[in-house]
């Protein structure tokens, strides 16, 4: 679970937010949406994953990580199925490393 005390945006909101986005997911094995969070506890932005690679996708971790500020310090990430119900979820290694190299915490709801 994610502490949202630190974040400007409401839990339900931001969760809400992520499904939506999740839920418009197409042509990827998982749905997945997260949110990259400032220092501050402001949202920069919200991403998805993509099909890129025919064994990998375009994680959307790795899309915020790659595409977001300096400014990140933590990534909200949400995996749902197609009814909207959150599924779990844990970071690849590959992400997780970059996420640990840049200094940015995951958190999985």
């Amino acid at each position: 679970q994610i502490e949202v005390r630190h974040m400007r945006c409401h839990s339900s909101t931001l969760i809400s937010r992520l499904i939506r986005a999740a839920l418009r997911v197409h042509h990827c094995r998982y749905r997945v949406a997260c949110a990259g969070i400032d220092h501050r506890g402001r949202i920069i932005s919200i991403t998805t994953n993509t099909p890129k690679l025919p064994n990998r996708g375009d994680h959307a971790e790795e899309r915020l990580m790659r595409t977001s500020p300096r400014s990140l310090s933590r990534i909200v990430l949400i995996r749902v199925n197609s009814r909207g119900d959150l599924l779990p979820i844990d970071p690849c290694r590959v992400c997780q490393s970059i996420a640990n190299k840049l200094g940015v915490k995951i958190d999985r709801i």
